[in-house]
Order: structure tokens, then sequence, then C-alpha cells
């Protein structure tokens, strides 16, 4: 039985408006990573099945799309947790309304390191899908406002599987955020560079933005190549020569 997996939620909250995104693929689709493995294919979607031109909602709207595709995920039985796992009478109205919950701006995705698009598919031709970047409030409204007479949209962040989050720092009060300066992992130069954030199941993340909240830091240099050894191992970092380099925050931050 083919039906789709809802892995994760990324709200944008623009004033009092919502886009409700969410990651998503179906069961029987497959994509290969780049280390040969084969993984399942994920993308991100607007739930606005009925209006597909629309991305913008109310709160009171995104309370309507969820009953909508709970209704759906009962009658249907197609709308999964994750594989094999189906979500229970309620769940999936209850998981769509969390992400008003956890909804953020524009700016603090891309803060963050995340990359954001609107796509247009109106189009009967996918190679004629056209992409639009934005990175703020204003340039994501002034691209509604161009494709308002585009009868399919929707958003997706650059990285198809993943979005990236700030990482909680522990022992916050005398830990990494209270350091003049400390180390991260960099790969490549100063126009291709990438920090590495995290180890994954199926590789790792990076984002291109040092000051992203996602990205891992450590105290002293030592401790940096101390990860790099450990890991080196892996297929997942093999070839990536990610190298420590320091970052100093200037006195405004550490304030």
């Amino acid at each position: 039985m083919s039906y789709e997996i809802y892995y994760d939620r990324a709200f944008i909250k623009v004033g009092d408006l919502y886009v409700p995104l969410v990651n998503q693929g179906s069961n029987n689709c497959w994509t290969t990573s780049w280390s040969g493995r084969d993984i399942p294919e994920m993308g991100w979607q607007v739930l606005n099945w009925k209006r597909r031109s629309k991305l913008l909602f109310t709160e009171a709207e995104v309370r309507d799309i969820a009953k909508d595709y709970e209704e759906i995920s009962q009658s249907s039985g197609t709308c999964f947790k994750s594989r094999n796992r189906s979500f229970k009478d309620g769940e999936f109205e209850r998981w769509i309304l969390c992400g008003l919950k956890s909804a953020r701006t524009i700016e603090a995705y891309i803060s963050y390191g995340n990359s954001l698009y609107i796509l247009d598919y109106s189009s009967t031709d996918i190679h004629n899908w056209p992409t639009y970047s934005f990175n703020t409030t204003d340039s994501f409204l002034e691209l509604m406002a161009s494709l308002e007479d585009s009868p399919e949209l929707s958003i997706k962040f650059s990285d198809s599987r993943q979005v990236y989050r700030p990482r909680r720092e522990r022992n916050k009060g005398a830990g990494l955020a209270d350091l003049a300066e400390y180390f991260v992992l960099k790969n490549g130069d100063a126009d291709s560079a990438m920090y590495f954030c995290k180890l994954t199941k199926y590789g790792f993340r990076y984002t291109p933005y040092h000051t992203s909240g996602s990205v891992r830091k450590f105290k002293t240099e030592k401790d940096a190549v101390r990860y790099i050894e450990k890991y080196k191992g892996l297929i997942r970092l093999r070839g990536s020569d990610f190298v420590p380099e320091k970052i100093i925050r200037d006195a405004a931050q550490v304030a």
C-alpha cells in the first residue's frame, strides 16, 4: 500500500499569518545518497491542497487545515508518522497544530543557516518549474505579490531532508555561549566554505554560515581535533577534510 510519511514540520510565521510547511515523502519513493545508499525520498510541501496558490493562512485557517488532513488520515489510512506507523485517531491533527507553537520567522530560519525558496509548479512541464529565493519577510511578501496569478505554489528549504534549528547548549551559564572565542570545523575556502553541524544517519549536516546556531562548537582546538580523529573513519566524513577554525566573537556579542 502506498502512503505518505510526514517526517517534520517547519512552520513559518509572517506577522500574524503562518505558512504550514511540512517535510513528507511517499513510502514507495527512494533516492540515492552521495555515498551510494538508497534512502527515502523526502521534500518540503505547504499544506495547501485545497488552495494550491495560497501560502499564508490565519491561525483559524491552519486549524481548519489540520481538521481536513485529520479526516483524510482517518478515512484513507494513508498518512503515517513513520514507516509502518500510521497516525492514531486525532494524532495527525494535533501534530499539525504543534507547528503553530514552533513557528519561526523567515529571518530566524535564515540566521540558523537555512535557505528558502518559493516554488512555482504551475507549468505542466516539470523542467519549467522556477524557484525564487528570499531571505526576509519583506522579500517574501514582494515575491508573493508578483506571483499572485500563479495557480500552484509551494515553499521549500535548500536541504530537502532537514531544516537547521539552533542547538541547545548545555551548561549555558558557563558554556560556549559565554566564550569570547571558540572553534568550529570548516571545509573549503572563503567562497565555498561549509561549517559542520552534526552527524546524521545518512551523512552530516553543514551550513555556509559560521554564525549559525546549528554549527557545532568546541571550547579548544584540541577538542575539535579529537572529534575529527574520532569520526574520520566513517564514510560520512571521508573526503570532507574538515579542519578546526577559531571564531572570535566581538565584544558586543560576548557582553
